[in-house]
């Protein structure tokens, strides 16, 4: 049921009801999207090799060549600066509420997905957009009585996509339920279970800190003491492997009137696209994003020992993240960096969403997520089977886990916090 306490407080308790407030806010927004020519706006440039925002802020696009003699470059996004994105979250009555934003996206499959309580770059909250200010900054930057951080970590992003770019994760716990402003909703955890399969509903920040959390130890008054690391903790990169180039010395791009185009039909292109929302920050712009032609594929292996279940991570890098090694799920391939491995096919398939990347940034860039329950597998040195609580412990640590592991561990939060998510 959906119901008002003092409005403008607005709860829902089931799923569908958050599929109802989603359409409703996508309906209000009168979103238009159309791709457009290099030329048809004058907000984005190629200066000093790069393809940079007039005020130098939200992101640019560079070639990133690897210096290891492999003669191999990529096209990538450079945005050092830390992303905001943050969960307010609020106890009432043995319930837990979540407080959630229905985010309209340009580049988002199906144009609105729930997003955390905020996602913000600084150049966002910082207002270089010249637009309204981020909802709820102020709860993240300085002290609100009655609103406490409980915990925070510094997360990777796509280490494939991005270059060093991180986001932090912050968690408030608010006494009360605090005025929800624009498409802005309090989501319980049962209504917020009843949509973790669903298909680009949630958004890939929203899953990520979903998975990062330890909702069991939040609803349990006597904590549970999580297994502690058998994992060490990755040191960080010298970074000595890779450097930025300017985007005209990559070999296999070429900038044309459309934006970037590549040479090879399988790698990542850059087009220009004009936005207009009238519940956005800013009611129009134009702005590049990010083109895949093909889906990634993800898969996170489980088995059951016993009465306990067991995840199979690997450790790897990408080019793009600062730390020596990351933890990933079992199998990932996605064009921008295809895997020379095979995926699992022996084993029995118990879930699978489409989820596409953050939409502010990529351009219904979908991967399916698969869960997978195996028997057996070929162990090599980088993979390593986890118990329960292991997993959840690295999940919450600064830059253990891999963007990948951490939307896909958001499938499977029944198994992780079976209080908070189990039946």
């Amino acid at each position: 049921m959906e119901r008002e306490i003092q409005r403008p407080i607005t709860i829902i308790d089931s799923e569908q009801y958050l599929i109802d407030f989603l359409n409703e806010t996508k309906e209000r927004s009168a979103f238009d999207l159309k791709e457009i020519d290099f030329e048809s706006q004058n907000q984005w440039n190629f200066s000093e090799g790069a393809l940079s925002h007039s005020s130098k802020g939200f992101f640019q696009v560079v070639g990133v060549e690897n210096t290891t003699g492999l003669n191999d470059q990529k096209l990538m996004l450079y945005q050092p600066q830390s992303a905001l994105t943050g969960l307010i979250i609020s106890r009432q009555q043995n319930e837990i509420y979540v407080l959630l934003q229905a985010r309209v996206e340009p580049g988002n499959t199906g144009v609105i997905q729930f997003g955390p309580t905020i996602q913000s770059t600084p150049a966002n909250y910082l207002r270089l957009h010249g637009g309204k200010a981020t909802a709820y900054i102020e709860y993240f930057t300085s002290f609100v009585p009655g609103c406490n951080l409980i915990t925070h970590s510094m997360q990777h992003d796509l280490g494939s996509k991005y270059f060093q770019k991180s986001k932090t994760h912050h968690y408030l716990l608010s006494e009360d339920l605090i005025e929800t402003k624009e498409n802005m909703v309090w989501a319980s955890l049962k209504a917020i279970k009843g949509v973790l399969l669903k298909e680009n509903f949630l958004n890939a920040d929203l899953r990520s800190l979903l998975a990062v959390f330890d909702w069991d130890s939040l609803m349990m008054e006597d904590k549970k003491d999580r297994k502690k690391i058998e994992i060490d903790q990755p040191n960080n990169s010298t970074l000595g492997n890779y450097k930025m180039i300017p985007v005209d010395q990559l070999k296999n791009w070429s900038i044309t009137k459309n934006g970037i185009s590549s040479l090879n039909p399988v790698l990542p292109t850059i087009g220009f696209f004009h936005f207009s929302a009238t519940n956005r920050e800013v009611k129009a712009w134009s702005q590049p994003l990010y083109k895949l032609p093909n889906q990634g594929l993800i898969q996170l292996a489980y088995r059951v020992i016993g009465e306990s279940l067991e995840f199979l991570i690997k450790k790897d890098h990408e080019w793009g993240i600062s730390t020596e090694f990351a933890l990933y799920p079992t199998y990932i391939s996605s064009p921008e960096n295809p895997n020379s491995s095979k995926p699992i096919t022996n084993g029995r398939l118990k879930r699978k969403i489409i989820q596409c990347d953050e939409g502010g940034r990529f351009f219904q860039n979908d991967s399916e997520y698969q869960l997978i329950e195996i028997n057996d597998f070929n162990l090599t040195d980088e993979f390593i089977w986890t118990s329960v609580d292991s997993l959840v412990f690295y999940l919450k640590q600064s830059n253990y886990c891999s963007f990948q592991l951490r939307c896909a561990a958001s499938v499977a939060l029944d198994l992780l916090h079976p209080k908070a998510f189990g039946d």
